[in-house]
């Protein structure tokens, strides 16, 4: 009696096929559910202590940073040894300002007020007194009213070795000997009250007419 020939187990054949794609598909579905699985895994939390404090967790971890006061953050129970920022230097303040500075500030406020003869206020001043004026309500100290008194209120400062606020006198202006003063603001400047025709102005010492009639200056404070 003929028997064919049975067939072997495999995939040879149609059903065989058949059986091959379902599998591959299981396989392909099988992937894209672990990934999802896997994308849907929580991310490593992070914990963060002092390390002058140790947990106790991880001795060998305690034992590597114990004492240098740096905060550690525990990833996954890894301690990462992660110092903090240093914070940013504050800015150092601007120095103080000089009292020369201070008097000449206040003094060139004064520009274009009027010369009034023996004026020592705002209303109007001569020239002793609005150095009177302006020295009294910056530094508090009243050196008078009188021209030729005046520099004794003061240290000397050699011609040209001047600073901003020193007084600076001249002779034989409107009579003999000191007679005329005003505050140096520098660069060979000075503010004062001039005459009845341009009250309070700045002129420079190195005019013929101031050059010429140049007496001295002292340093208030």
């Amino acid at each position: 009696m003929f028997l064919p020939p049975r067939r072997s187990a495999g995939f040879a054949g149609p059903v065989s096929a058949l059986r091959l794609s379902v599998a591959a598909c299981a396989a392909v579905v099988f992937a894209g559910h672990a990934g999802l699985v896997a994308a849907d895994e929580p991310a490593p939390t992070v914990h963060i202590r002092d390390a002058t404090t140790p947990t106790g967790d991880d001795e060998q971890a305690s034992e590597l940073v114990e004492g240098e006061g740096q905060p550690l953050y525990r990833v996954d129970g890894r301690e990462i040894d992660y110092p903090e920022p240093a914070p940013e230097p504050e800015p150092e303040p601007a120095p103080a300002p000089s009292a020369g500075e201070i008097i000449v500030g206040f003094a060139k406020g004064y520009v274009g007020y009027p010369y009034v003869a023996a004026g020592n206020t705002p209303a109007g001043f001569d020239c002793s007194g609005f150095t009177q004026w302006v020295i009294l309500n910056t530094l508090g100290v009243d050196i008078g009213h009188a021209v030729e008194g005046q520099p004794a209120a003061g240290a000397w400062v050699d011609y040209g070795a001047w600073q901003p606020g020193d007084l600076v006198f001249f002779q034989n202006t409107y009579r003999a000997g000191i007679s005329h003063v005003g505050i140096y603001i520098g660069d060979g400047l000075f503010v004062h009250a001039e005459n009845e025709g341009t009250g309070v102005r700045i002129s420079s010492i190195y005019t013929d007419y101031y050059g010429s009639r140049y007496w001295g200056s002292v340093r208030v404070g």
